[in-house]
């Protein structure tokens, strides 16, 4: 048994799918199957405090905020100049 489910995806998103499929030779909805259990297989092997988000939401006033930092001249501060090291 199967069931269909819909989801409104970016353009970019579309054509990344329509490009892997031609290469891959596989329908859509096998690479979305494979995908999803793909996805929900690292989401019970990985730690929640591991995975990174693919998307930052942000509310208006932190928006405001990050824009504010941005366009201050401030130099960065230690602890962002350690995590933003090539090396390490």
């Amino acid at each position: 048994m199967s069931t269909q489910i819909s989801a409104y995806i970016s353009d970019e998103t579309r054509s990344q799918i329509e490009r892997l499929v031609r290469q891959r030779g596989i329908t859509k909805a096998r690479l979305i199957e494979d995908a999803l259990q793909h996805h929900l297989a690292a989401q019970r092997e990985i730690p929640d405090d591991l995975v990174l988000p693919v998307r930052l939401t942000l509310t208006q006033a932190s928006f405001e905020q990050v824009v504010a930092e941005i366009e201050t001249d401030t130099p960065p501060s230690e602890a962002l100049r350690e995590l933003m090291r090539v090396d390490g």
